[in-house]
């Protein structure tokens, strides 16, 4: 008889580029560990996609960028359900119907990163409700590699290095093994 195996869980990610006239990295850390826990939080100097989001937001120089991951892991099924709590925050933050905050949501595990999305495309799976999951890196080798679709925000090695450490910390905290 088939004996379904629970999958192991991971690491919340919250992708944040905001306003900073609106609001500072204390209220938005705040508002995430406040529903989900301790957070580790990453200040990434590379932010490309500043100009293309500036048209919605307002002033680039502005908008500023903050990663936060989970300190404590979480079943993968919070993937849908946090992509569409942040969308609800989105719309609670927006202003005359523009977003002044947006917010990326993804799942880390020892095998992957995921990312949420409302957007469908080939190489995406539906989770349900209209959102999408984007394989956003694999591992190999003990770190992420980004993939051909991979956005170009998180191409750039500092982001690729900061999720693989905190790939490590999953697998030191969890102590789960990989081959």
């Amino acid at each position: 008889m088939l004996k379904l195996e629970t999958p192991s869980q991971g690491l919340l990610f919250f992708g944040l580029l905001y306003r900073s006239d609106l609001f500072t990295q204390e209220y938005l850390l705040q508002k995430v560990e406040s529903l989900y826990g301790k957070q580790i939080s990453f200040t990434p100097k590379f932010n490309p996609l500043a100009a293309y989001y500036s048209k919605e937001m307002g002033e680039e120089n502005l908008l500023k960028r903050i990663f936060f991951v989970s300190s404590g892991a979480f079943p993968r099924e919070f993937l849908l359900t946090t992509k569409l709590l942040s969308l609800e925050w989105e719309a609670e933050w927006a202003q005359e119907g523009k977003r002044m905050v947006n917010v990326d949501v993804g799942f880390l595990s020892a095998e992957n990163f995921i990312l949420a999305t409302t957007k469908n495309y080939s190489h995406r799976i539906f989770l349900g409700q209209n959102i999408f999951a984007d394989l956003t890196y694999q591992c190999q080798e003990g770190q992420f590699q980004a993939l051909p679709w991979t956005y170009p925000d998180f191409k750039d090695q500092e982001k690729i290095e900061f999720l693989s450490w905190c790939r490590t910390f999953l697998l030191m905290s969890s102590k789960i093994t990989t081959t």
